[in-house]
């Protein structure tokens, strides 16, 4: 007779575990506080609890090179892409020398996922790398690029 008590207690407890990961995994709608575009953040429910706890968004895999406290509110992936991609040209022109400029790009040399305004841009249909992601691939392709970092 416990059997069938401790069966239904694990079952329980195994539906509230289940309930509980599916809160997780939905994403919190928000809107551009630049263009105000609604989009999916994918900053977990039970994160947003926590002000400190910044998990499973998608703006974590831009290279994290401005403060938070900056922006007014979440940006779109365009947008936020935008800002990071000026964010990264004033430092690099602060940075100056070569050596200094390949310094700021090594820490993310492993996001290898390309970022439109941010490792390039579209012109006239064609794809046109950025001074980063010449700088976070630390070698000269030979293709006489536009931004290559090693003429």
């Amino acid at each position: 007779m416990a059997k069938p008590v401790v069966d239904t207690a694990v079952n329980n407890i195994e539906q509230n575990e289940v309930n509980s990961m599916q809160a997780e995994l939905v994403s919190i709608k928000k809107t551009c506080s630049q263009c105000q575009t609604e989009f999916g953040c994918g900053v977990t429910a039970a994160s947003e609890t926590s002000s400190t706890e910044q998990s499973g968004c998608w703006c974590q895999s831009l290279p994290a090179v401005m403060p938070l406290d900056e922006l007014s509110d979440c940006l779109c992936q365009s947008c936020l892409a935008k800002a990071v991609g000026a964010e990264i040209i004033k430092q690099l022109d602060a940075a100056g020398s070569p050596k200094a400029r390949l310094a700021i790009a090594e820490p993310y040399r492993h996001q290898t996922e390309l970022v439109e305004n941010v490792d390039f841009t579209i012109e006239n249909g064609l794809y046109v790398f950025s001074e980063w992601y010449h700088l976070k691939r630390a070698r000269c392709c030979g293709n006489n690029c536009r931004h290559c970092a090693y003429k």
